[in-house]
């Protein structure tokens, strides 16, 4: 079965109707799904989502390209199916349709939803804020769970955890704002959902069980994840809460980014693409999955039906639910041409969706290098942003040597690729040196951080590597990483909690020693709530650090010059000083009467510089502060800290 043609099939059985899944009609249900070689598919209608109630099994029509029809003389609205495909007449195991967009409890059976049933009252009356270009995001990447799971969230035990806990407003700890009011508080732009999509490993029916996991193990990808939802037995559930969530982000000018998980299926030989159509949706070396994404398998973007696949998914939740913007895990390997029609298609639905991902694979694939989306091959699909890895690293270290340090914590060796990433990694003429780090074809197209949900928090990364530091210096030097990421050109983007020194306590296996490094978790995937969950008393214990980072993002906001959108831009606005000092630099930003100087001091000594002629405002301190008087002349960067001014207007 697995000398199967792939270039022949497509060419022969594309199919590209806008009309897979179980669709409603005024008086009827048709159910239409793509298997070119079935022998036989079966229709397995259900009263419940666990599958304990079969009603009938019914035979599909084979139509033109591949594609099995049934029709259904009545409004199936809340019912659930499955298919039985049947090769070489012999019936695979039961399947969930990889097209279902609702499912019962666990993701085995699909629903059928009508939609229309499923707004929130005011969802037609609330649009998408705008976001003119990529750059004048700032970018907040959240779990849903972790948001508002501990007790000092504010938010009702019932809905902790949950959709409705991200879309419920008026939430304290003491006087402290958090969860939604937090977000709007901050001034974010932007949520990353961690994936939201129905994945594998968490029961859904038993929530006492505590079960936790990122969402890296997808299952269906148009789906839901029902733990998130108050009723996982009730697919329109989960649809209206997730509703309601984006709903309530929408209304404070906050889009919503979901993390998607294309790359690669959490099962394999059990996965409903392989029950579907056996071998056509992953890539195979000799009958044998190969494993690019290292978690077993990778699917195979190249085969158009594939790409069809994920297009419909992007379209699907970009239009029904409103959704802004798209995050792909190991973007890398899903090939160029699949993410330029990506983009095509999701500008014809509102060019401002956010598209971005993961410029790298977990392994490697036997597609060609240069057919897949890695960074390097950047400029053959320029309009897709990609993680800046570069600057996360020459910020605070490398993140796979937990003791290695940054700008940020000391190293004198990591200017020339910060320079690279502070101009949005587009070429410059001032900067020479770090050349590996000019990759972006616009600025847009950079994704600036130093936190993410992979490996440690930049809070426990300073605490390991800059262990012999003061907490108030290791203060110093997150602050100076945030002033980094939301000054530089490109997209900036943070963590949940990283505004308040998210830190991720790890527990301690019977008879270990604690460390500096194993009492930090820097793998949290599946860690229980004491390791992932916020603790929102921490935004009041380091409320100076929160006001820094929110005083930063409402900087960056005030000026086109801190967020360029293009290449010509930075080369003409954009001017590098020169200093001897391998642990501080300055640059300054200019158009017409409007300009500022930037300087970043690594280094654990004061330094002072002189202003260019003029009045200029402090606009930012090492605190976050800025002051009315103007200054001239010799001024002072404190020591591990950033400071901006401002020329003040005539």
């Amino acid at each position: 079965m697995y000398k199967i043609n792939y270039a022949w099939i497509d060419q022969e059985y594309f199919y590209d109707g806008d009309d897979l899944g179980a669709i409603i009609h005024e008086d009827k249900t048709v159910f239409k799904t793509w298997a070119p070689m079935a022998t036989g598919v079966y229709l397995n209608l259900y009263l419940d989502g666990e599958g304990l109630s079969r009603m009938e099994s019914l035979p599909m029509e084979r139509l033109d390209k591949g594609v099995w029809y049934v029709e259904i003389l009545r409004d199936l609205d809340g019912c659930f199916y499955t298919y039985s495909f049947e090769y070489n007449h012999k019936k695979n195991p039961e399947t969930i349709d990889i097209y279902a967009k609702a499912c019962g409890v666990n993701g085995d059976l699909g629903a059928v939803v009508n939609f229309s049933t499923t707004d929130p009252i005011g969802w037609e009356n609330v649009d998408r804020p705008v976001c003119k270009n990529p750059c004048d995001a700032v970018i907040y990447e959240c779990h849903v769970r972790d948001f508002s799971v501990h007790p000092s969230s504010g938010v009702p035990a019932k809905l902790r955890g949950k959709f409705l806990a991200m879309a419920k407003g008026g939430t304290r700890n003491r006087s402290t704002n958090t969860c939604l009011d937090h977000l709007q508080e901050l001034g974010v732009t932007h949520v990353q959902l961690l994936p939201v999509a129905d994945y594998a490993t968490v029961d859904e029916a038993h929530p006492e069980k505590n079960q936790f996991n990122w969402g890296y193990d997808p299952k269906n990808y148009n789906c839901l994840e029902g733990s998130y939802s108050t009723d996982p037995y009730d697919p329109k559930c989960r649809v209206r809460e997730f509703k309601k969530l984006v709903m309530e982000l929408h209304k404070r000018g906050i889009g919503v980014v979901m993390d998607v998980v294309f790359n690669h299926t959490y099962y394999t030989d059990e996965s409903a693409f392989e029950r579907s159509f056996p071998y056509y949706y992953h890539r195979h070396i000799n009958g044998k999955f190969t494993n690019g994404s290292g978690c077993g398998n990778e699917t195979a973007s190249e085969h158009l039906m594939m790409r069809k696949y994920i297009v419909d998914s992007l379209k699907f939740w970009a239009t029904e639910y409103k959704v802004d913007g798209f995050r792909f895990d190991l973007m890398a390997l899903h090939d160029i041409d699949t993410m330029n029609h990506i983009r095509d298609e999701l500008d014809k639905i509102d060019p401002q969706i956010l598209l971005y991902g993961e410029g790298w694979t977990g392994g490697a694939s036997p597609l060609a290098s240069d057919k897949l989306a890695y960074k390097w091959n950047s400029y053959r699909f320029g309009r897709v942003g990609l993680f800046n890895d570069n600057i996360r690293d020459s910020i605070k270290g490398g993140t796979f040597n937990v003791f290695d340090t940054g700008f940020v914590s000391g190293n004198t060796h990591s200017v020339a690729m910060l320079k690279r990433g502070i101009a949005g990694s587009v070429p410059h003429p001032e900067l020479h040196e770090a050349k590996e780090a000019c990759w972006a074809f616009e600025p847009t197209q950079t994704i600036n951080y130093c936190e993410a949900h992979d490996n440690n928090t930049l809070w426990d990364k300073l605490c390991i590597c800059s262990n012999n530091a003061s907490e108030e210096d290791r203060i110093r030097m997150d602050k100076l990483a945030a002033a980094i990421v939301l000054l530089s050109q490109g997209v900036p983007f943070l963590q949940l909690g990283q505004d308040f020194l998210r830190t991720k306590p790890r527990i301690l296996k019977p008879g270990e020693e604690p460390n500096e490094v194993n009492i930090f978790d820097e793998n949290s995937y599946n860690a229980p709530d004491y390791t992932n969950a916020i603790d929102w008393t921490r935004k009041t214990q380091y409320s100076a650090v929160f006001d820094y980072y929110k005083a930063l993002i409402a900087l960056r906001k005030s000026s086109s010059l801190l967020r360029m959108s293009m290449k010509w831009e930075v080369e003409q606005k954009l001017s590098f000083w020169k200093i001897s000092h391998g642990n501080f630099l300055i640059y300054s930003l200019f158009e017409g009467s409007e300009s500022f100087v930037v300087a970043l001091n690594g280094s654990n000594e004061d330094r002072y510089f002189d202003l260019p002629m003029g009045e200029w405002l402090l606009v930012l301190d090492e605190n976050g502060k800025s002051y009315p008087a103007p200054r001239t002349g010799h001024v002072c960067c404190p020591r591990i800290s950033a400071v901006v001014y401002k020329l003040k207007p005539f």
